[in-house]
C-alpha cells in the first residue's frame, strides 16, 4: 500500500475510534457549550474508582495509580487544590489513568500551583503525562509556573477542562521520547481572564513531534503578549508534527491564531478547519490568523477570520507545496511568502463587520443572507458540518466560511424539530430506530466519516418509529441526516459497535 494511503487510513483509523470512544462516554459538545459551561460530563472510567476530598488524598491517590501500574479512575469531589508546587506535581508514569470531577462540573473543581509566576529553572506543571492513554475532564487548570499539562504520553483525552493563567503555554506537546501522538483535546477553555497574558512566552497548544491529534470544539481568549515580542499561537504543530486536525475551534484576540510549522521547523499534512479566529488589534503584537510554515500537503478549508495584521492566512516558505485553500472568509489577504505554494479557490476576502452578528465578540456567525458567499462555497467531500455541527449545505450549496447560514424561520423549525427528534440505541449493534413527535414526511441521509453518502430513505415517518438495519455495517462512526422540507436539517452521529 502506498505510503499516503497508509497514512490516510491511519487518521481516518484515529478519527474514527477516538469518537466512538469518547462520545459513546458522554464527551462531546457543541462550542455553545464550552461558551455557556453546559458541556456535557465524561463518564469515562477505567479499572478502580478512588474519590478524593483534600489535596493530600490527591496525591495519595496519584502515588497510588503510578505504583500500581494505572487502570484507575480519580474522581474529585468539589473544591480548589494546591496540587501543584515546584518540589512536587502530579507527574503520571502509569498509563489508563482517569481525573475528572465528581460533579462533572468544570468550575466547581480547582487544581493550582503558586500562581501564574516565573519559577525558572524549577518546573511547575499543573499535570505530566508520561503515560498513555490518560484522561483529564471537568475541571479547571490554573495559576501555574508552567504549563496546565505537559504531556510525551500517547492517547490523551482532554475534555471540558478550563485553564487559566500558566505562565508558559497551557498544553505542551513535549518532544521527549518520539512525542505525544494520537490525542484529542475538545470542549474545553483556554484564556487568560485578565485580557492579556504575563510574557510573551505563552500559548494555547505548543506541539513538539505530535502527530494524528484532533483539536476540535475549543475556545481560546487572549493569548496575547504584555511586552517584548509576539506570544506563540492560540494551536501550534511543529518541529516534526503531521497528519493533526484543527476543526471548529474559537479564538479570540490570541496574537497568532493557528500554525502548523514554524521557520524551518516543519509540519507535514494535517486539515484547519470550521474555525472562527477574531483579533481587535487592540495587543500590540497582533499577528496572523492562521500561518502555514514549512508545512506541505495541507488543507485549509472554510475558516472565518477577521483580524487586523495585514494578511488573514500565510502559506510561508520553499517546502509548503501541494497546499489547498479553501472556502475561507476573511477581512484580509490570503498570501504567500517566501515561495511558500498553495492552491486557492472560492475564498472571499472582503469580509464586512456587517456580515456578523457581534463581531466585537468574536461572534462570526452570519447576521443575514449575504449573497457574495451563501451557497458560493465548493462542494468539499470530508466537510459535512459546520462550526455549529450543522450539516452542510443547507440551501443549494455550501456556504463559504465556518459558518453555514440558515433562515431565521428555518433556524426556529430546526431547533423545534431537534428537541423532539431521538435515535436509540446508541452505539447500535444490531438496528438503531429514530423517532420524532412531528407527524411530517422526512428524509433520512446515511454518510459515513470521509463525507460519502451510504444510503437514502425518502418519504418515511419517523412518528410511529423508523428502524435502521446495521448487522452488516462495519463498526465505526456513521452520520444520519434527517431532513424535513428539503431544508430543515438534523446531524445526530451513529456509532456502531460489533
Amino acid at each position: 500500500m502506498p505510503m499516503k494511503f497508509l497514512r490516510f487510513f491511519l487518521i481516518l483509523y484515529f478519527l474514527v475510534f477516538i469518537n466512538v470512544f469518547s462520545k459513546a462516554q458522554g464527551c462531546d459538545c457543541r462550542i455553545s457549550d464550552v461558551e455557556s459551561n453546559t458541556v456535557n460530563r465524561c463518564a469515562i472510567v477505567y479499572g478502580v474508582k478512588d474519590t478524593v476530598e483534600t489535596t493530600e488524598e490527591l496525591r495519595a491517590a496519584i502515588n497510588l495509580a503510578n505504583n500500581s501500574g494505572g487502570n484507575r479512575t480519580i474522581l474529585i469531589a468539589d473544591g480548589t487544590y494546591q496540587i501543584a508546587s515546584t518540589s512536587w506535581y502530579p507527574y503520571i508514569t502509569a498509563s489508563d489513568v482517569v481525573f475528572r470531577s465528581l460533579s462533572g462540573n468544570r468550575d466547581a473543581v480547582i487544581l493550582t500551583g503558586n500562581g501564574m509566576k516565573d519559577v525558572a529553572p524549577l518546573v511547575e506543571n499543573g499535570f505530566y503525562f508520561v503515560g498513555d492513554n490518560c484522561v483529564i475532564a471537568d475541571l479547571t487548570i490554573k495559576d501555574l509556573g508552567n504549563h496546565g499539562i505537559a504531556v510525551e504520553g500517547d492517547h490523551l483525552l482532554v475534555h471540558n477542562v478550563k485553564i487559566q493563567n500558566t505562565f508558559e503555554q497551557m498544553i505542551k506537546g513535549t518532544s521527549a521520547g518520539d512525542g505525544a501522538d494520537f490525542a484529542n483535546v475538545q470542549c474545553s477553555l483556554f484564556e487568560y481572564p485578565a485580557g492579556v497574558g504575563p510574557q510573551f512566552y505563552i500559548g494555547g497548544l505548543d506541539i513538539h513531534e505530535g502527530s494524528n491529534w484532533l483539536v476540535n470544539d475549543n475556545i481560546f481568549k487572549n493569548i496575547a503578549s504584555p511586552s517584548g515580542s509576539l506570544a506563540e499561537h492560540a494551536i501550534h504543530f511543529w518541529d516534526f508534527s503531521s497528519d493533526n486536525v484543527v476543526e471548529r475551534n474559537l479564538i479570540v484576540n490570541c496574537d497568532r491564531g493557528i500554525g502548523f510549522g514554524l521557520g524551518s521547523s516543519p509540519n507535514e499534512n494535517g486539515i484547519i478547519r470550521n474555525n472562527m479566529i477574531y483579533n481587535d488589534g487592540a495587543s500590540q503584537f497582533h499577528d496572523v490568523g492562521i500561518g502555514l510554515e514549512s508545512s506541505p500537503n495541507t488543507k485549509v478549508y472554510n475558516n472565518t477570520i477577521y483580524i487586523e495584521y495585514p494578511n488573514a492566512i500565510e502559506y510561508r516558505f520553499a517546502e509548503t507545496t501541494n497546499v489547498e485553500i479553501t472556502n475561507n472568509l476573511c477581512n484580509k489577504a490570503i498570501s504567500s511568502r517566501n515561495d511558500g505554494q498553495a492552491t486557492l479557490s472560492t475564498n472571499l476576502t472582503i469580509a464586512q463587520t456587517d456580515w456578523f452578528l457581534n463581531l466585537e465578540e468574536g461572534n462570526l456567525k452570519l447576521a443575514s443572507n449575504i449573497p457574495e458567499l451563501v451557497d458560493q462555497g465548493a462542494q468539499l467531500y470530508d466537510l459535512n458540518f459546520d462550526i455549529d455541527q450543522t450539516t452542510r449545505p443547507q440551501g443549494n450549496g455550501f456556504d463559504i466560511g465556518a459558518h453555514e447560514y440558515i433562515v431565521p424561520t428555518s433556524l426556529a423549525n430546526i431547533q423545534e424539530v431537534r428537541s423532539t427528534i431521538s435515535l436509540f440505541p446508541n452505539p447500535a449493534s444490531d438496528a438503531f430506530t429514530i423517532k420524532s413527535e412531528f407527524a411530517d414526511i422526512s428524509d433520512v441521509t446515511i454518510y459515513n466519516t470521509l463525507g460519502q453518502r451510504l444510503t437514502f430513505f425518502e418519504g418515511v415517518y419517523l412518528s410511529a418509529g423508523f428502524e435502521i438495519d446495521v448487522r452488516n455495517w462495519h463498526a465505526g462512526i456513521y452520520i444520519c441526516q434527517i431532513s424535513r422540507s428539503k431544508q430543515i436539517s438534523e446531524s445526530i452521529r451513529i456509532f456502531v459497535l460489533k
